[in-house]
């Protein structure tokens, strides 16, 4: 009788564990921005709740009018892409991720401020500003 009760107390505790691991696992609202802007080049990377990949996408979209990119939260993204002013870039997407990366030596300074106010302003969408 004692052993059962142990074993399904043990088998509680284990599931408690488990439950709490999952739920650690998930981003919970947490954002991770990282900037890195050089001579050669500017890299924006964020993680981020899966939760807000529309708001990033659809600001990045807006961001590069008459351009886009994004047609559904669930895109994935591994290009590097032309805008009709000139402006190339490499983007990483999938759902809570993304990287952005310029090339400054193959871009303007105005291309290169464009894409720095972009990444700018997905931080502000991921801070809830």
């Amino acid at each position: 009788m004692k052993t059962s009760f142990f074993i399904a107390a043990l088998c509680l505790v284990s599931l408690s564990i488990f439950i709490g691991w999952v739920k650690l696992q998930k981003n919970n609202g947490d954002v991770a921005i990282s900037v890195s802007d050089t001579d050669e080049a500017y890299t924006y990377i964020a993680s981020f709740d899966e939760d807000y990949t529309d708001k990033v996408q659809g600001y990045i979209n807006h961001s590069i009018k008459p351009n886009g990119l994004f047609r559904s939260t669930h895109d994935y993204f591994d290009v590097t892409t032309t805008l009709k002013d000139g402006t190339g870039f490499y983007v990483k997407e999938s759902p809570g991720n993304l990287k952005i990366e310029i090339n400054k030596k193959k871009n303007s300074t105005a291309s290169y401020f464009r894409i720095k106010k972009m990444c700018d302003g997905i931080s502000n969408v991921l801070k809830g500003k």
